[in-house]
């Protein structure tokens, strides 16, 4: 890896095109999330109301009225978003980190696998450093078509959240 650089206006562009469709991610997540947590919240409370009579659902563990349902299920639905997050990769807090960093790095190095994530949005690049440990780059820009594992490439990327800028065979 190379020291690093100022990134220029049109990869600022870049990033923050990067950061809008993580915003929307983010948000897909969210709203997901909250129609999870009102599924959660009504199901069980008609099913309570339904099969018991008034005094013994007020004092279920799964009634409204518990502070100790709407905890399990805020914490729940919080989980629930922080996983999908960790499980698509996510880089919206990183990628917001650079930009107000506005460093680059140039790396040269073999790629160890290719594969497409986020409904083949996203081109995810695991490199093989020469301390022989791997890192994942993210191409931000849909299919990295004729891209294979093997190839020597040559990586322009974001400092904080390698999100590829810029990259080219060797």
């Amino acid at each position: 890896m190379s020291d690093y650089t100022f990134i220029t206006t049109e990869e600022h562009f870049l990033l923050q095109d990067a950061l809008k469709r993580n915003k929307q991610q983010l948000t897909k997540f969210t709203l997901i999330g909250f129609g999870l947590l009102l599924i959660a919240a009504v199901i069980p409370q008609i099913y309570l109301y339904t099969h018991n009579n008034l005094g013994d659902a007020d004092d279920s563990l799964l009634s409204f009225k518990n502070l100790w349902f709407w905890v399990w299920l805020l914490c729940f639905v919080i989980a629930l978003i922080f996983a999908l997050i960790k499980v698509t990769d996510i880089r919206y807090w990183a990628i917001k980190k650079d930009l107000t960093a506005l460093q680059k790095a140039t790396l040269e190095a073999p790629m160890e696998a290719v594969y497409l994530e986020n409904n083949d949005t996203q081109t995810n690049i695991m490199i093989l450093l020469e301390n022989k440990k791997k890192r994942l780059f993210y191409w931000m820009r849909g299919a990295l078509e004729g891209y294979r594992a093997g190839q020597q490439v040559e990586i322009t990327y974001a400092r904080y959240s390698r999100v590829i800028i810029s990259i080219n065979k060797k």
